[in-house]
């Protein structure tokens, strides 16, 4: 018997493929399907959440412009992340440029693209355990927190946070082993401090 994630990936293939033969019926329920998923995620890079929905906009638009071109996708879910990752990449460096925001911000503003706030553990009822975490959080490396998050909260695979995050797999395995590791390091640390 199929679990709902796959039955649900095979729906998005299929559907996928509806698409590219130019059945907007298709299109519209993959956008419903995983706005959600695209919103959440976009919001980590910018909180901007117009400029997020314009980006969703933008990658959905191209896709079908393009629905008689775009390749067999393995993941549909992964190939919408990874586009929205470029298209607000490329939003936020022009507006970076329209704006001509200081070179600090433009040097820090991938740096914090994750939040310490993206990962804390939700219901979670200590404000002391709370602030722990999010200053251990902070202290990781931000492509660390990022692959952490895809992998805790997007329950993506190894390979799909890979072709998010334009890495290898192994790398993307290694950046959530690492980001584990630190995290237990950083707030065995930080819980002896308090205690």
């Amino acid at each position: 018997m199929k679990t709902s994630e796959e039955v649900n990936h095979s729906d998005d293939q299929l559907l996928w493929e509806k698409m590219k033969v130019g059945n907007d019926h298709a299109l519209g329920i993959l956008f419903k399907r995983h706005y959600p998923l695209l919103y959440n995620y976009g919001m980590k890079f910018s909180h901007q959440a117009e400029l997020v929905k314009d980006c969703i906009q933008e990658v959905f638009a191209y896709i079908w412009e393009k629905k008689h071109t775009v390749s067999h996708v393995s993941s549909v879910g992964a190939y919408l992340l990874t586009a929205l990752r470029r298209q607000l990449l490329k939003s936020l460096e022009q507006q970076r440029k329209r704006h001509r925001i200081s070179q600090e911000y433009g040097k820090d503003y991938l740096e914090t693209m994750f939040s310490a706030e993206d990962l804390l553990i939700m219901n979670e009822e200590q404000d002391a355990v709370k602030n722990t975490l999010q200053t251990a959080l902070h202290k990781i490396p931000s492509r660390m927190r990022e692959a952490l998050y895809l992998k805790m909260y997007s329950e993506l695979s190894y390979k799909e946070i890979a072709v998010i995050m334009e890495i290898d797999s192994q790398v993307a395995r290694n950046y959530v082993s690492q980001a584990f590791h630190r995290l237990r390091g950083i707030l065995a640390l930080l819980i002896c401090l308090i205690y």
